[in-house]
């Protein structure tokens, strides 16, 4: 006489679960036929009836009770002995500053999760020198960064530009002396990208400290700008919106617009995985000029010493 098998094992759960060989039929997505047949060569096996025909429907009988918990059990160990032999889900882990992971990457992160269900993932927003730090302790794959960085362990790659616009409120707009030494500025902490570029970008014409309200959010820079606390550097990316409606206006003159790279770093002793290189298939495809980002990306994981 033939051993039961998985699939009549299978059969048996999906009648006992939905109460008909119709139900489970539909549910495991063979024929009436087949179930019945399956079912009746598992009972034959045992040599006992697990099941009380009732009218059209089929109730569990005592034997087909005490079956219950072995055959799920029976299955879930299958389950598990397929899973060794499957890929491993993706994983990738980043950090991202403010700009980045607040308003460039969440619908590219949707795309990535689209394409690939299973994967894990997890971005950390920090500033800039909150990305190098995880970067050298190795607690992210990667980063994406507004700020310049430079360190012997670390390879850095130019990804895409951001345009950085000086607005404030319409009604602060309107009471600007023309020296912007005495504006009300608010600005990102130090150690941000945001705010290196802008020091490195103004110079000499930086704000004194005591002229600016520092915020450790570029959400929170967004919002008090919008509220009328001063004049402040923000993406334009962010700001899209509240110059449309006229929330915020741009303030004209010198250093109106700041163009500012946006990198790609990665420690140069990272082995690339699976994650990372699917989610930079992604990237590349959201950047213009793309095959250029194609090359050096390619050429950062090819050469991790270059």
């Amino acid at each position: 006489m033939n051993e039961t098998t998985l699939k009549q094992w299978r059969l048996f759960l999906a009648v006992a679960e939905t109460g008909s060989v119709a139900a489970a039929a539909e549910r495991v997505a063979l024929t009436q036929p087949a179930v019945s047949q399956g079912l009746a060569q598992l009972e034959q096996r045992l040599d006992a009836r697990l099941f009380d025909r009732v009218g059209r429907g089929l109730v569990l009988n005592d034997r087909g009770r005490a079956l219950i918990p072995e055959a799920r059990a029976l299955l879930t160990q299958l389950a598990r002995c397929e899973r060794l032999f499957q890929s491993p889900p993706l994983e990738v882990m980043l950090a991202a500053t403010h700009t980045l992971g607040n308003y460039y990457l969440p619908p590219l992160l949707s795309t990535f999760r689209q394409r690939h269900p299973r994967a894990r993932v997890r971005m950390d927003v920090v500033n800039t020198r909150q990305a190098v730090a995880l970067l050298l302790e190795l607690k992210v794959d990667l980063a994406l960064v507004e700020g310049p960085v430079s360190h012997a362990l670390l390879r850095v790659r130019h990804w895409r530009d951001d345009v950085l616009l000086r607005v404030a409120a319409p009604s602060v707009v309107e009471t600007l002396k023309p020296d912007p030494a005495h504006w009300p500025w608010v600005m990102r902490e130090p150690g941000s990208g945001t705010r290196a570029v802008i020091e490195r970008s103004l110079g000499a014409d930086f704000p004194e400290p005591e002229r600016i309200l520092e915020l450790g959010a570029g959400e929170a820079v967004r919002q008090a700008l919008m509220a009328g606390a001063g004049v402040g550097y923000v993406s334009e990316t962010s700001v899209s919106a509240a110059l449309a409606d006229g929330r915020l206006g741009t303030v004209p003159g010198p250093h109106q617009r700041l163009v500012r790279p946006l990198y790609w770093v990665r420690h140069a002793r990272h082995e690339p995985g699976a994650g990372e290189t699917a989610l930079g298939a992604v990237l590349r495809e959201a950047v213009p000029s793309s095959a250029c980002f194609a090359h050096a990306f390619l050429h950062l994981l090819i050469n991790p010493d270059a």
